[in-house]
Protein backbone atom coordinates (compact mmCIF):
# COMPACT_ATOMS: atom_id res chain seq x y z
CA UNK A 1 0.00 0.00 0.00
CA UNK A 2 1.55 3.21 -1.22
CA UNK A 3 2.96 5.76 1.47
CA UNK A 4 1.60 9.46 1.06
CA UNK A 5 3.52 12.21 1.98
CA UNK A 6 1.65 13.67 4.81
CA UNK A 7 1.98 9.65 6.92
CA UNK A 8 5.84 9.99 5.95
CA UNK A 9 5.95 13.35 7.53
CA UNK A 10 4.19 12.51 10.68
CA UNK A 11 6.14 9.03 11.13
CA UNK A 12 9.67 10.04 11.59
CA UNK A 13 11.09 6.25 12.00
CA UNK A 14 8.94 4.95 8.60
CA UNK A 15 10.70 8.69 6.98
CA UNK A 16 14.20 7.58 8.10
CA UNK A 17 13.66 4.08 6.66
CA UNK A 18 12.35 5.43 2.73
CA UNK A 19 15.61 7.42 3.44
CA UNK A 20 17.81 5.37 4.11
CA UNK A 21 16.35 2.56 1.49
CA UNK A 22 16.72 5.72 -1.25
CA UNK A 23 20.42 6.11 -0.23
CA UNK A 24 21.04 2.96 -0.70
CA UNK A 25 20.08 2.25 -4.14
CA UNK A 26 21.31 5.03 -5.44
CA UNK A 27 24.65 3.97 -3.58
CA UNK A 28 24.49 0.75 -5.21
CA UNK A 29 23.78 2.30 -9.03
CA UNK A 30 26.33 4.31 -8.84
CA UNK A 31 29.03 1.41 -7.78
CA UNK A 32 27.56 -0.65 -10.72
CA UNK A 33 28.12 2.34 -12.97
CA UNK A 34 31.55 3.07 -11.73
CA UNK A 35 32.38 -0.65 -12.10
CA UNK A 36 30.95 -0.58 -15.88
CA UNK A 37 32.86 2.42 -16.65
CA UNK A 38 36.16 1.26 -15.47
CA UNK A 39 35.77 -1.89 -17.02
CA UNK A 40 34.91 -0.60 -20.35
CA UNK A 41 37.67 2.38 -20.33
CA UNK A 42 40.25 -0.81 -19.36
CA UNK A 43 38.95 -2.75 -22.54
CA UNK A 44 39.56 0.48 -24.29
CA UNK A 45 42.79 0.86 -23.45
CA UNK A 46 43.85 -2.59 -23.67
CA UNK A 47 46.01 -3.61 -26.40
CA UNK A 48 45.80 -7.80 -27.27
CA UNK A 49 48.82 -9.55 -26.39
CA UNK A 50 49.91 -13.05 -26.53
CA UNK A 51 49.11 -15.23 -23.76
CA UNK A 52 51.73 -16.62 -22.92
CA UNK A 53 55.09 -14.49 -25.06
CA UNK A 54 57.72 -16.50 -26.15
CA UNK A 55 56.30 -19.87 -25.61
CA UNK A 56 56.63 -20.92 -29.62
CA UNK A 57 60.24 -20.86 -29.14
CA UNK A 58 59.87 -23.19 -26.00
CA UNK A 59 57.28 -25.83 -27.47
CA UNK A 60 60.06 -28.59 -28.27
CA UNK A 61 60.95 -28.04 -24.35
CA UNK A 62 57.31 -29.72 -23.73
CA UNK A 63 57.44 -33.42 -22.75
CA UNK A 64 54.43 -34.14 -21.22
CA UNK A 65 50.77 -32.39 -21.70
CA UNK A 66 47.71 -32.57 -19.10
CA UNK A 67 44.21 -32.31 -19.47
CA UNK A 68 41.80 -32.47 -16.37
CA UNK A 69 38.90 -32.76 -16.93
CA UNK A 70 35.84 -31.96 -14.95
CA UNK A 71 33.42 -34.30 -13.86
CA UNK A 72 30.70 -32.81 -11.89
CA UNK A 73 30.42 -34.38 -8.78
CA UNK A 74 33.38 -36.88 -9.22
CA UNK A 75 36.99 -36.36 -8.89
CA UNK A 76 38.40 -34.65 -12.07
CA UNK A 77 39.64 -36.93 -14.65
CA UNK A 78 43.51 -36.55 -16.14
CA UNK A 79 44.39 -37.06 -19.62
CA UNK A 80 48.19 -37.38 -19.99
CA UNK A 81 50.02 -36.94 -22.98
CA UNK A 82 53.63 -37.69 -22.72
CA UNK A 83 56.55 -37.42 -25.46
CA UNK A 84 58.06 -40.70 -25.94
CA UNK A 85 61.68 -42.20 -27.08
CA UNK A 86 60.86 -41.91 -30.99
CA UNK A 87 59.26 -38.31 -30.38
CA UNK A 88 56.06 -39.53 -30.89
CA UNK A 89 53.19 -38.88 -28.22
CA UNK A 90 51.52 -41.40 -26.21
CA UNK A 91 48.63 -41.53 -23.88
CA UNK A 92 49.52 -42.62 -20.78
CA UNK A 93 46.11 -43.36 -19.12
CA UNK A 94 46.05 -46.19 -21.85
CA UNK A 95 49.09 -47.77 -21.34
CA UNK A 96 50.92 -45.47 -23.57
CA UNK A 97 48.49 -46.38 -26.85
CA UNK A 98 50.00 -43.84 -29.22
CA UNK A 99 48.42 -40.63 -29.31
CA UNK A 100 46.35 -38.61 -32.32
CA UNK A 101 49.84 -36.74 -33.39
CA UNK A 102 47.95 -33.68 -35.24
CA UNK A 103 45.60 -33.23 -31.86
CA UNK A 104 48.96 -32.46 -29.93
CA UNK A 105 50.29 -30.52 -32.39
CA UNK A 106 47.21 -28.46 -32.50
CA UNK A 107 47.31 -27.98 -28.56
CA UNK A 108 50.88 -27.15 -28.22
CA UNK A 109 50.46 -24.41 -30.97
CA UNK A 110 47.12 -23.33 -30.09
CA UNK A 111 48.08 -22.17 -26.84
CA UNK A 112 51.24 -20.75 -27.85
CA UNK A 113 49.43 -18.60 -30.53
CA UNK A 114 46.51 -18.06 -28.04
CA UNK A 115 45.98 -13.79 -27.63
CA UNK A 116 44.32 -12.22 -25.28
CA UNK A 117 41.84 -9.78 -26.35
CA UNK A 118 39.95 -8.31 -23.85
CA UNK A 119 40.02 -8.49 -20.34
CA UNK A 120 36.98 -10.11 -18.02
CA UNK A 121 36.27 -9.55 -14.73
CA UNK A 122 38.91 -10.87 -11.87
CA UNK A 123 36.61 -11.48 -9.43
CA UNK A 124 36.15 -15.29 -8.30
CA UNK A 125 32.41 -15.50 -7.57
CA UNK A 126 31.62 -14.35 -11.62
CA UNK A 127 34.51 -17.08 -12.89
CA UNK A 128 31.95 -20.20 -12.92
CA UNK A 129 29.90 -17.57 -15.38
CA UNK A 130 32.43 -17.84 -17.59
CA UNK A 131 32.68 -21.24 -17.37
CA UNK A 132 36.40 -20.59 -15.42
CA UNK A 133 35.88 -22.32 -11.95
CA UNK A 134 38.40 -25.00 -11.60
CA UNK A 135 37.22 -28.86 -12.01
CA UNK A 136 38.75 -29.24 -8.61
CA UNK A 137 36.28 -26.75 -7.19
CA UNK A 138 33.01 -28.53 -8.62
CA UNK A 139 33.72 -26.18 -12.25
CA UNK A 140 33.36 -27.01 -15.55
CA UNK A 141 36.94 -25.63 -16.99
CA UNK A 142 39.30 -27.79 -18.29
CA UNK A 143 43.08 -27.31 -17.00
CA UNK A 144 45.70 -27.12 -19.74
CA UNK A 145 49.45 -27.84 -18.34
CA UNK A 146 52.85 -28.06 -20.42
CA UNK A 147 55.56 -29.71 -18.46
CA UNK A 148 59.27 -30.17 -19.07
CA UNK A 149 61.26 -33.06 -18.50
CA UNK A 150 62.39 -32.28 -15.33
CA UNK A 151 58.68 -31.57 -14.49
CA UNK A 152 59.07 -28.02 -14.53
CA UNK A 153 55.88 -26.44 -15.60
CA UNK A 154 55.64 -24.30 -18.37
CA UNK A 155 51.81 -23.43 -18.63
CA UNK A 156 49.17 -23.95 -17.00
CA UNK A 157 45.96 -22.11 -17.77
CA UNK A 158 42.52 -22.63 -17.31
CA UNK A 159 39.79 -23.11 -20.49
CA UNK A 160 36.40 -21.58 -20.02
CA UNK A 161 33.13 -21.71 -22.13
CA UNK A 162 33.24 -20.97 -25.93
CA UNK A 163 31.22 -17.99 -26.83
CA UNK A 164 28.48 -18.39 -29.65
CA UNK A 165 29.46 -17.37 -33.37
CA UNK A 166 32.71 -16.43 -32.95
CA UNK A 167 34.72 -18.54 -35.44
CA UNK A 168 36.19 -16.07 -37.96
CA UNK A 169 37.35 -17.06 -41.51
CA UNK A 170 40.60 -18.66 -40.60
CA UNK A 171 38.47 -21.18 -38.26
CA UNK A 172 39.49 -19.26 -35.32
CA UNK A 173 37.44 -18.02 -32.12
CA UNK A 174 36.27 -16.68 -29.03
CA UNK A 175 37.50 -18.98 -25.57
CA UNK A 176 37.31 -17.08 -22.09
CA UNK A 177 40.73 -18.03 -20.05
CA UNK A 178 42.25 -17.34 -17.16
CA UNK A 179 45.78 -18.06 -16.10
CA UNK A 180 45.96 -20.78 -13.24
CA UNK A 181 46.73 -19.08 -9.52
CA UNK A 182 44.90 -15.58 -11.33
CA UNK A 183 41.50 -14.45 -10.69
CA UNK A 184 42.04 -12.18 -14.02
CA UNK A 185 39.62 -14.06 -16.74
CA UNK A 186 40.36 -12.62 -20.48
CA UNK A 187 38.15 -13.32 -23.65
CA UNK A 188 41.46 -14.98 -25.84
CA UNK A 189 41.59 -15.33 -29.53
CA UNK A 190 42.48 -18.80 -31.24
CA UNK A 191 42.24 -22.14 -31.70
CA UNK A 192 42.57 -25.57 -29.91
CA UNK A 193 41.34 -28.99 -28.93
CA UNK A 194 38.67 -29.37 -25.91
CA UNK A 195 39.26 -32.97 -26.20
CA UNK A 196 37.09 -34.33 -23.74
CA UNK A 197 37.62 -38.23 -22.62
CA UNK A 198 41.34 -40.46 -22.53
CA UNK A 199 39.90 -42.74 -25.92
CA UNK A 200 39.50 -39.56 -27.81
CA UNK A 201 43.45 -39.17 -27.90
CA UNK A 202 44.34 -42.25 -28.85
CA UNK A 203 45.50 -42.58 -32.91
CA UNK A 204 42.58 -43.61 -34.67
CA UNK A 205 45.13 -45.78 -37.58
CA UNK A 206 44.01 -49.23 -36.96
CA UNK A 207 43.33 -51.30 -40.05
CA UNK A 208 43.73 -50.29 -43.39
CA UNK A 209 42.09 -52.51 -46.03
CA UNK A 210 40.24 -51.42 -48.45
CA UNK A 211 37.24 -52.89 -49.97
CA UNK A 212 38.41 -54.28 -53.55
CA UNK A 213 41.61 -56.24 -51.59
CA UNK A 214 38.90 -58.73 -50.12
CA UNK A 215 38.42 -61.65 -51.21
CA UNK A 216 37.16 -64.36 -48.34
CA UNK A 217 35.47 -63.35 -45.05
CA UNK A 218 34.61 -66.18 -42.54
CA UNK A 219 32.61 -65.21 -39.29
CA UNK A 220 32.51 -67.51 -36.45
CA UNK A 221 35.54 -69.43 -38.06
CA UNK A 222 36.78 -72.64 -36.18
CA UNK A 223 33.03 -73.04 -35.47
CA UNK A 224 30.69 -75.95 -36.24
CA UNK A 225 28.40 -73.04 -38.31
CA UNK A 226 30.61 -70.97 -40.09
CA UNK A 227 29.96 -68.05 -42.37
CA UNK A 228 31.56 -67.50 -45.34
CA UNK A 229 31.26 -65.04 -48.02
CA UNK A 230 33.43 -64.55 -50.61
CA UNK A 231 33.99 -63.30 -54.26
CA UNK A 232 36.08 -64.80 -57.35
CA UNK A 233 37.76 -61.59 -58.69
CA UNK A 234 37.65 -57.48 -57.73
CA UNK A 235 35.57 -57.22 -60.51
CA UNK A 236 32.77 -59.17 -59.07
CA UNK A 237 30.81 -56.30 -56.73
CA UNK A 238 28.67 -58.45 -54.63
CA UNK A 239 29.77 -61.28 -52.06
CA UNK A 240 28.46 -64.77 -52.39
CA UNK A 241 27.47 -65.99 -49.18
CA UNK A 242 28.13 -69.67 -49.30
CA UNK A 243 26.66 -72.94 -47.91
CA UNK A 244 22.99 -72.26 -47.45
CA UNK A 245 20.98 -74.18 -45.86
CA UNK A 246 18.47 -75.82 -47.53
CA UNK A 247 14.80 -73.86 -47.66
CA UNK A 248 16.71 -70.78 -47.21
CA UNK A 249 17.99 -67.83 -48.97
CA UNK A 250 20.03 -64.40 -48.64
CA UNK A 251 18.54 -61.39 -47.47
CA UNK A 252 19.64 -59.64 -50.35
CA UNK A 253 22.99 -58.54 -51.65
CA UNK A 254 23.39 -55.00 -49.24
CA UNK A 255 23.14 -56.93 -46.25
CA UNK A 256 25.62 -60.14 -47.26
CA UNK A 257 27.92 -57.34 -48.65
CA UNK A 258 27.68 -55.16 -45.39
CA UNK A 259 28.73 -58.15 -43.24
CA UNK A 260 32.05 -59.17 -45.94
CA UNK A 261 33.00 -55.68 -45.71
CA UNK A 262 32.67 -54.79 -41.91
CA UNK A 263 36.48 -54.25 -41.58
CA UNK A 264 36.82 -51.02 -44.29
CA UNK A 265 36.96 -48.59 -42.05
CA UNK A 266 36.71 -50.11 -39.38
CA UNK A 267 37.37 -47.96 -35.99
CA UNK A 268 37.37 -48.31 -32.51
CA UNK A 269 36.13 -46.68 -29.07
CA UNK A 270 38.79 -47.38 -26.69
CA UNK A 271 42.13 -49.84 -26.42
CA UNK A 272 43.75 -51.41 -24.11
CA UNK A 273 46.76 -54.29 -23.17
CA UNK A 274 45.37 -57.71 -24.82
CA UNK A 275 46.84 -59.53 -21.65
CA UNK A 276 44.74 -57.65 -19.82
CA UNK A 277 41.83 -58.91 -21.23
CA UNK A 278 40.16 -62.80 -21.31
CA UNK A 279 39.79 -64.36 -24.83
CA UNK A 280 38.50 -67.46 -23.72
CA UNK A 281 38.01 -70.56 -25.76
CA UNK A 282 35.01 -70.77 -28.26
CA UNK A 283 35.18 -66.59 -28.88
CA UNK A 284 33.95 -65.55 -32.07
CA UNK A 285 36.65 -65.15 -34.64
CA UNK A 286 36.60 -63.02 -37.83
CA UNK A 287 38.75 -63.84 -40.78
CA UNK A 288 39.29 -61.43 -43.57
CA UNK A 289 41.56 -63.11 -46.33
CA UNK A 290 42.78 -60.00 -49.76
CA UNK A 291 43.74 -60.89 -52.75
CA UNK A 292 47.30 -60.70 -52.47
CA UNK A 293 47.08 -63.45 -49.65
CA UNK A 294 47.36 -61.80 -46.28
CA UNK A 295 44.86 -62.83 -43.52
CA UNK A 296 43.71 -60.73 -40.67
CA UNK A 297 42.07 -62.79 -38.00
CA UNK A 298 39.99 -60.82 -35.27
CA UNK A 299 39.30 -63.01 -32.33
CA UNK A 300 36.38 -61.20 -29.77
CA UNK A 301 34.79 -61.53 -26.89
CA UNK A 302 32.89 -59.25 -24.29
CA UNK A 303 29.07 -58.36 -25.29
CA UNK A 304 26.51 -56.59 -24.15
CA UNK A 305 27.68 -53.17 -26.41
CA UNK A 306 30.97 -54.20 -25.37
CA UNK A 307 32.57 -55.87 -27.95
CA UNK A 308 36.42 -56.24 -27.88
CA UNK A 309 38.85 -57.66 -30.88
CA UNK A 310 42.51 -58.59 -30.53
CA UNK A 311 43.83 -58.78 -34.39
CA UNK A 312 46.62 -61.35 -35.71
CA UNK A 313 48.08 -61.00 -39.45
CA UNK A 314 49.77 -63.54 -41.17
CA UNK A 315 49.92 -64.65 -44.71
CA UNK A 316 47.89 -67.63 -46.83
CA UNK A 317 49.89 -70.64 -47.95
CA UNK A 318 50.61 -70.54 -51.64
CA UNK A 319 50.11 -66.59 -51.53
CA UNK A 320 50.65 -64.68 -54.82
CA UNK A 321 53.07 -62.48 -53.43
CA UNK A 322 54.00 -63.83 -50.23
CA UNK A 323 56.58 -60.61 -49.66
CA UNK A 324 54.91 -58.01 -50.03
CA UNK A 325 52.14 -59.86 -47.93
CA UNK A 326 54.25 -60.63 -45.56
CA UNK A 327 55.43 -57.10 -44.85
CA UNK A 328 52.02 -55.92 -44.66
CA UNK A 329 51.11 -58.64 -41.82
CA UNK A 330 54.75 -57.36 -39.84
CA UNK A 331 53.50 -53.80 -40.02
CA UNK A 332 49.81 -53.94 -39.16
CA UNK A 333 51.06 -56.65 -36.02
CA UNK A 334 53.77 -53.96 -35.04
CA UNK A 335 51.21 -51.79 -34.52
CA UNK A 336 47.99 -53.18 -33.52
CA UNK A 337 49.37 -56.93 -32.14
CA UNK A 338 49.69 -55.70 -28.68
CA UNK A 339 46.12 -54.25 -28.04
CA UNK A 340 42.76 -55.00 -27.72
CA UNK A 341 40.54 -52.96 -29.52
CA UNK A 342 36.72 -51.69 -28.16
CA UNK A 343 34.60 -52.13 -31.59
CA UNK A 344 31.93 -49.33 -32.02
CA UNK A 345 28.28 -51.34 -31.44
CA UNK A 346 27.59 -51.31 -35.38
CA UNK A 347 30.66 -52.66 -36.01
CA UNK A 348 30.34 -55.51 -33.82
CA UNK A 349 26.75 -56.43 -34.84
CA UNK A 350 28.67 -57.12 -38.39
CA UNK A 351 31.00 -59.08 -37.03
CA UNK A 352 29.26 -61.62 -35.44
CA UNK A 353 26.44 -62.03 -38.12
CA UNK A 354 25.30 -65.39 -38.02
CA UNK A 355 23.28 -67.28 -41.14
CA UNK A 356 20.24 -67.20 -39.33
CA UNK A 357 20.47 -63.47 -39.28
CA UNK A 358 22.15 -63.40 -43.29
CA UNK A 359 19.15 -65.39 -44.66
CA UNK A 360 15.59 -66.09 -44.16
CA UNK A 361 13.23 -68.62 -45.12
CA UNK A 362 12.98 -69.10 -48.93
CA UNK A 363 9.90 -67.42 -50.74
CA UNK A 364 9.34 -64.89 -47.39
CA UNK A 365 9.37 -61.54 -48.55
CA UNK A 366 11.04 -60.01 -46.11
Amino acid sequence: MAVSLQELRANKPLRNLVVLAVLTAVAVAASIVAVAVQERGVRTQFTPVQMYPGLETRLDEVSKVTYQLARGMRAPETVTLVRGDQGKWLVAERKNYPARQDFVQKVLIGVSELILYEPRTARPEWHRNLGLLAPEDLGSATRVEFFDKSGKKIVSMLAGKVPEQTVDARGEGMIYVRRDGENQTWLARGRFPLVQSASDWLDPAFLDVSRDEIRRVTLWSGTNHPVVMSRASKDENDFTLEDIPKGRTTRGAPIVNGAATSIVDLGFDDAVPADTMSFPDGSPNAVFETFDGLRLTLTMTGGGGALWAKVVADVEPGAPDAAAAQKKADEINARVGAWAYKLPQTAGGQLTQSMDLLTHEGGIDQ
